[in-house]
C-alpha cells in the first residue's frame, strides 16, 4: 500500500496538522490526521510531499485536529492545504495569505513545500 503525510494548517488558528493519505484506485484517500509542530514535520521530511490526485475522504477519517473541519482547499497561488471550516465562499489561505473565492475541483495537486 502507497501512503503519505502531507501538510495542512488550521482556518481557524493557523496550526499545523498532518493528513495521511493512501493510495486506493489510483487517487488518494484521507484516512487520519493529527497535530504536528514544523520543527518535527521538517525532520520526517513532510514538507517535502508532492501529490497529485483526488483527496477524497473515509468515514473514519476525523477531519482537521483542531476546528474538526472534514473539507480541504488547496491554494491557487502556493499550492498547500488549508482546513475549510464551516460553509463560507470564500477563503484565506493560512500559509501565504490569499484570498480568492472557492471552486469546487475534481484533482488537486498540493505542494509541501517549504514553510
Amino acid at each position: 500500500m502507497e501512503a503519505n503525510i502531507v501538510l495542512g494548517r488550521c482556518y481557524l488558528n493557523r496550526q499545523l496538522f498532518g493528513m495521511r493519505v493512501e493510495k486506493r484506485n489510483f487517487d488518494w484517500v484521507r484516512t487520519w490526521a493529527f497535530r504536528i509542530s514544523e520543527k518535527s514535520a521538517s525532520a520526517e521530511g513532510f514538507d517535502k510531499v508532492n501529490i497529485t490526485g483526488s483527496f477524497d475522504d473515509v468515514d473514519e477519517y476525523p477531519g482537521c485536529p483542531y476546528c474538526g473541519g472534514r473539507n480541504i482547499i488547496v491554494c491557487g497561488n502556493c499550492g498547500k492545504i488549508t482546513c475549510r471550516y464551516g460553509d463560507q465562499m470564500f477563503f484565506t489561505c493560512q500559509w501565504c495569505g490569499t484570498q480568492s473565492q472557492l471552486q469546487e475541483v475534481e484533482t488537486l495537486s498540493t505542494d509541501a513545500g517549504q514553510y
